[in-house]
């Protein structure tokens, strides 16, 4: 598949975001954005050392990918607050703190501080807030990142959040779907399983999903859990079918953009080849592909990227996923600036 104006490594590149190493702009790092022609970065902790260093860097970044695909570049980000905070030298309360002391009006102005502070960097995109419902007291990889146990307050204070992440110009993105608070394992490690029942979860894990579908949240990132109630092949969400189509495509109807999670952890790394996992998502729905970590990985995502567009699913799919990025994309500012 190809238009006017891009060839399909560069339309595949449009369905990727990618991780690096290192803290600046380097000859290597610049081969793999010019092989892989992504549709963003994201940067972590190992990117960011002071705040000068840190804007210099996205700001070589976004250059290089504007110049490459013609389009504008996702900076993002992964800043809930708490144990997950990247921006350099600042701490940040916790969700459940937020939600706790201070409600929604302490949640929206935290995230308008927190969205501030990514912009004056050159972000654009907060992989956060968190959606998932804190429900099971052994998960050890959820917890205070969520805002709450019940979904009506996570509902109040994950929308809060993107008012607050809107108001500073920054793209919100709800996680984990659908819901990753159940499970007993990282899935940064291993798949965990969620066995709850397929009414418990629609009920009320899918519930901020719904509420974020229906406020057109930019984003929604999916978890590398398995629900064999919702999906009785027990694969990972981000993988499944019926979980992304049949759920949060039909059932919910998000048309916004859906990206995996990482697709470097072992939840997927270790149960599948990359290609396999990467064509998979595609086939489940996912529009972008999220890889932090391996730059082996990433070529072998963009390449089954490709191979997608070139006729290895649906094409009508795989437009679709193109039209969402290049909507967005189109459309940021006005989308940020809440119209």
């Amino acid at each position: 598949m190809t238009d006017a104006n891009h060839d399909s490594a560069t339309l595949a590149g449009q369905l990727l975001i990618i991780g690096f190493d290192g803290d600046k702009y380097t000859r290597e790092l610049g081969s793999l954005f010019h092989l892989v022609k992504p549709a963003g970065a994201i940067l972590f902790a190992r990117n960011i050392k002071t705040a000068e260093q840190t804007k210099t860097l996205v700001s070589d970044i976004r250059k290089l990918m504007e110049d490459i695909s013609g389009a504008a570049a996702l900076l993002c980000l992964d800043q809930e607050g708490g144990r997950v905070s990247r921006l350099p030298g600042q701490k940040f309360p916790t969700a459940r703190e937020l939600a706790n002391k201070g409600g929604e009006e302490m949640v929206e102005a935290y995230y308008k501080m927190m969205g501030d502070m990514m912009a004056d960097l050159k972000f654009n995109v907060d992989f956060a807030p968190v959606l998932d419902l804190d429900t099971n007291p052994v998960n050890p990889i959820i917890g205070d990142r969520a805002f709450a146990q019940d979904k009506e307050t996570v509902i109040r204070m994950a929308l809060a959040a993107k008012r607050g992440l809107a108001a500073a110009g920054v793209l919100s993105c709800g996680k984990h779907f659908p819901g990753h608070g159940g499970a007993d394992k990282d899935s940064h490690l291993e798949l965990p399983v969620d066995p709850r029942s397929a009414e418990r979860l629609l009920e009320h894990e899918l519930a901020p999903f719904q509420a974020w579908a229906r406020a057109d949240g930019p984003f929604i990132m999916t978890a590398h859990v398995a629900y064999p109630t919702l999906d009785k092949t027990a694969v990972a969400a981000t993988l499944s079918r019926p979980i992304i189509t049949g759920l949060l495509r039909d059932r919910l109807e998000y048309d916004g953009i859906v990206i995996s999670d990482d697709m470097d952890m072992k939840a997927l790394a270790d149960n599948y080849d990359d290609r396999e996992a990467a064509l998979m998502a595609l086939d489940a729905g996912c529009d972008i592909l999220l890889g932090c970590h391996d730059p082996r990985r990433i070529k072998a995502m963009h390449e089954t990227i490709r191979g997608a567009l070139d006729g290895g699913l649906p094409e009508k799919e795989m437009t679709g996923k193109l039209a969402r990025v290049a909507r967005l994309k189109a459309s940021m500012s006005d989308q940020v600036a809440g119209k």
